[in-house]
């Protein structure tokens, strides 16, 4: 006999069932993403939410980016039949300044130029920013540790350019008194020449290198028989036409240049922290970038940006302000859908203003590393210089799942070809010629990396001078 349930019954019940069956229901989902063993097959078991922290840092500084370089291919530039080496002869670059991303480049300018002479070296040094004008790059010489990673260096050099002295400097950083004239390098970039852009005295590596040997000769306190300190002065990706060497040459020798550690474990650190707050189950710290996580965006609008007037530059068109740079940024984070944004900024209330726009217009959040820190990481981040502190941003927005940046920026422009190199081989963007990769108002874009708006002059030097 069939038993008829009231339809107010029939409602208690199925509210009781869904009152049992819900809270079930989102407590094993809760356990199913906490847990490695029922993690769905669609996510990738081996990442932030199924490591502890310090296996996640471990793995992190152990497959940077670009590392470890092979030190073979280094050799194929050191071990070249045509140098004559004189490990008498030291070069110490005399006034490297700026960012990372300036630093970098004339540090790789000057290790070019001491390869082919066939000369020892000072390990380089360079100019210290102001605290309190950050547009003061002159504020006495500060060490090469205080940016790079002196051992690997070292290393690296000593097993692939045996035959070149990497001296360290002394109390008074120098080896002997340097002869009273400073060397001023030749571009070796014989591509701006074809192109038709202006360079200072342009010629190819082997003119370059029969400058140097005629300039000494003819030093009037130059002596053969003793060793002879030279200084010299900085060039910005006026180098060797990195693209017209191999993959390999050009990945490694940009790998001997790794940050500091303590720079690396707190970009980890970061790192690891956004996926857990944002729920981000695809940031696997072995990998060299992440799919689908986080945009990495350099907000360039500091007091020194200001003060050079990059803010209000014709040639970036639309791009150059505040305003123009997260529109563009936004657009990005939209078109990629990404709605985590790292930013990377000097800036802590442009940071804030971002974060409110990025909200209110499209629901995405905005987040940095102060953010993503709290006390002691936080603490050792704040005893940072403010470079020292943007080196942690360099190295998170490298692995950033899409990068933006300003055209202006060499910060931003040197960790879009290093992912240009490293990110996917296999992409047919990566094997564009560079001029190739621009657009009318982007400086540069290969699919996992935007520059927007132009710089010509820094353009036409970066793509082929600047090694990744």
């Amino acid at each position: 006999m069939a038993v008829l349930i009231s339809p107010g019954l029939r409602v208690q019940l199925i509210a009781g069932v869904l009152l049992t069956t819900i809270p079930l229901w989102l407590l094993a989902w809760h356990f199913r993403i906490r847990n490695p063993l029922f993690v769905s097959r669609h996510i990738p078991i081996h990442n932030a939410w199924t490591v502890d922290r310090e296996t996640f840092i471990h793995e992190w500084t152990e497959n940077q980016i670009g590392n470890p370089p092979n030190r073979s291919a280094i050799a194929l530039l050191c071990r070249k039949p045509d140098i004559k080496w004189r490990p008498e002869v030291v070069m110490d670059l005399d006034d490297a300044n700026g960012g990372i991303g300036n630093v970098r480049g004339n540090i790789f300018d000057f290790l070019s130029l001491a390869i082919l002479t066939g000369s020892s070296i000072m390990l380089p040094s360079f100019q210290s920013r102001s605290a309190e004008d950050l547009s003061a790059l002159w504020n006495g010489k500060i060490h090469f540790d205080t940016f790079f990673d002196t051992d690997h260096f070292v290393a690296t050099f000593a097993a692939a350019c045996p035959k070149m002295d990497v001296y360290m400097p002394s109390k008074d950083h120098s080896l002997v008194p340097p002869l009273q004239n400073r060397y001023q390098m030749p571009s070796m970039r014989q591509d701006l020449l074809e192109a038709g852009t202006p360079s200072e005295t342009p010629s190819t590596p082997e003119e370059a290198v029969k400058n140097f040997n005629h300039w000494l000769s003819v030093q009037p306190d130059y002596d053969p028989k003793k060793t002879t300190l030279v200084n010299v002065g900085r060039t910005l990706w006026e180098g060797l036409d990195t693209r017209s060497l191999p993959a390999a040459v050009r990945r490694d020798f940009g790998g001997s240049l790794r940050l500091i550690p303590e720079v690396r474990r707190l970009a980890a650190i970061v790192t690891y922290n956004l996926a857990l707050k944002y729920h981000l189950h695809n940031i696997d710290a072995r990998l060299p970038y992440y799919t689908s996580a986080f945009l990495g965006a350099h907000l360039r609008t500091e007091s020194d940006a200001k003060a050079a007037g990059w803010l209000n530059d014709e040639t970036a068109a639309a791009h150059a302000n505040y305003t123009g740079q997260t529109n563009a940024y936004l657009s990005q984070a939209v078109e990629r859908n990404l709605p985590i944004i790292y930013v990377a900024s000097g800036n802590a209330t442009e940071i804030s203003r971002f974060a409110e726009k990025a909200w209110h217009l499209h629901s995405f959040n905005v987040t940095s590393k102060a953010s993503l820190l709290s006390d002691p990481d936080l603490e050792a981040l704040q005893q940072l210089t403010w470079d020292q502190q943007g080196l942690v941003d360099y190295e998170v927005l490298r692995r950033s799942s899409s990068l933006a940046g300003f055209a202006r920026s060499s910060f931003a422009f040197n960790i879009a070809i290093t992912r240009n190199e490293f990110v996917d081989v296999n992409r047919e963007s990566l094997r564009l010629r560079p001029q190739d990769l621009r657009r009318e108002d982007v400086a540069f874009d290969d699919g996992f990396s935007k520059i927007w708006g132009r710089f010509p002059w820094q353009e036409d030097r970066m793509l082929r001078g600047a090694w990744p």
